[in-house]
């Protein structure tokens, strides 16, 4: 009985099954993509894999592998890039993002996942949320800054302002409320 994914070894002429030796391969090459990420990245990483593992085998290299190559080049650049757009993304974010899907995974989100979509929107949500704030904190302290000079205003230096302040003179020849004991 022939087996047609085994070919004989050239070494030692016993059958090697090709599809085990081209996953070990990509076992391989995957092991030698995570070299310089922090340790803790790689276990929110192999965390975050499981989510793409079908229900009732396991989740092959060649598909661990190709998951790994979109997304290191990301992290190892720490930014990220949606609807043109580019985003601040350290390896921080990348792990606390993974982590968050595996252990607060949403009801509708449908598993095994078929692609890195869901957690690359995330990272961009959460870029998108840190500009917005940015953006508000600029708004801010333009409303809060006086119309002379440019410095932030307190209510202490507006009354203090306030006190100082002189009356002055209503101009020649105005006729305004007389007072009761002004004879002119």
């Amino acid at each position: 009985m022939s087996n047609a994914c085994a070919i004989p070894c050239p070494y030692c002429g016993k059958d090697i099954d090709i599809v085990q030796a081209m996953e070990m391969v990509a076992g391989n090459e995957w092991t030698g993509l995570l070299n310089g990420l922090p340790i803790s990245l790689v276990g929110a990483l192999l965390r975050y894999l499981e989510l793409f593992k079908p229900a009732k085998q396991e989740l092959r290299w060649s598909r661990r592998l190709a998951l790994t190559k979109e997304l290191v080049p990301l992290i190892k650049e720490a930014q990220i890039k949606r609807n043109g757009i580019a985003y601040s993304a350290p390896a921080g974010i990348w792990e606390a993002e993974m982590m968050k899907l595996v252990v607060n995974r949403p009801e509708t989100l449908v598993l095994p996942l078929k692609g890195n979509g869901y957690l690359l929107s995330m990272i961009a949500g959460r870029g998108e949320r840190a500009a917005a704030k940015l953006e508000q904190d600029k708004i801010e302290q333009a409303r809060n800054r006086s119309n002379v000079g440019g410095a932030p205003v307190s209510v202490a230096h507006l009354a203090a302002q306030a006190q100082t302040k002189t009356k002055s003179k209503p101009p020649k020849g105005w006729k305004g409320p007389v007072a009761p004991n002004d004879t002119s």
